[in-house]
């Protein structure tokens, strides 16, 4: 059995795409296939061969399609780092629990935990409670992406008021620009995953459909 595989599934929680696996794909798909479990992502494969999370669903895809999710995904992970981590990664929580997006939120909540973000926190996060935020280390940080994040689900748009506060703290537009590709990105990962039905690893799923 691998890490990666998801158990116990109710008939309403099976995933709506088959598995692809490495040997049934053609050359080029095999490359992206490779690229990403060799990624720093540290994605592996389930014990029926298949890519986890939203991976499966880029093999469906053409080989420039493929590419280019894989390219951007690694850039958003990578390339937005004048934002703090924890940061980031609390804003992506709020994104998975919005959307109970269950490989998002089983994610990201152990890369924010690992990072640094308090399980008080992300416990509040996952039940729809405003978390209590300390005003000390990266927390005003955490604090105003969880904000940020919140708003624009809530509203569909950030006040001139909002924006500001964020800009300053982050300190540059360069760092706004990234904090809000994070954001767009993984909203539309959580589209992704919902519809296709992508259940977390484990024995549990983190919301129900």
């Amino acid at each position: 059995m691998s890490t990666w595989d998801s158990v116990n599934l109710d008939v309403k929680d099976l995933p709506r795409l088959g598995y692809l696996t490495l040997e049934s794909l053609e050359p080029e798909m095999k490359e992206i296939f490779t690229s990403i479990t060799d990624s720093e992502r540290g994605v592996g494969t389930l014990s029926n061969g298949g890519l986890p999370g939203p991976f499966n669903g880029w093999m469906y895809t053409d080989p420039e399609m493929a590419r280019a999710l894989d390219d951007i995904g690694m850039a958003v992970r990578s390339n937005t780092t004048n934002v703090p981590k924890t940061m980031k990664e609390v804003a992506i929580c709020v994104i998975g629990a919005h959307f109970r997006s269950n490989v998002e939120f089983w994610a990201h909540s152990r890369i924010a935990l690992a990072a640094g973000v308090r399980q008080e926190v992300l416990d509040s996060i996952y039940n729809s409670e405003e978390p209590i935020f300390f005003e000390t280390g990266e927390e005003p940080f955490q604090k105003a992406g969880y904000d940020m994040t919140k708003e624009y689900l809530e509203t569909y748009r950030i006040s001139d008021k909002s924006y500001q506060t964020i800009l300053d703290l982050l300190g540059s537009d360069k760092a706004m620009i990234e904090l809000i590709l994070v954001m767009g990105h993984y909203i539309g990962l959580a589209t992704q995953l919902n519809i296709l039905r992508v259940p977390n690893p484990g024995d549990r799923q983190y919301f129900e459909n």
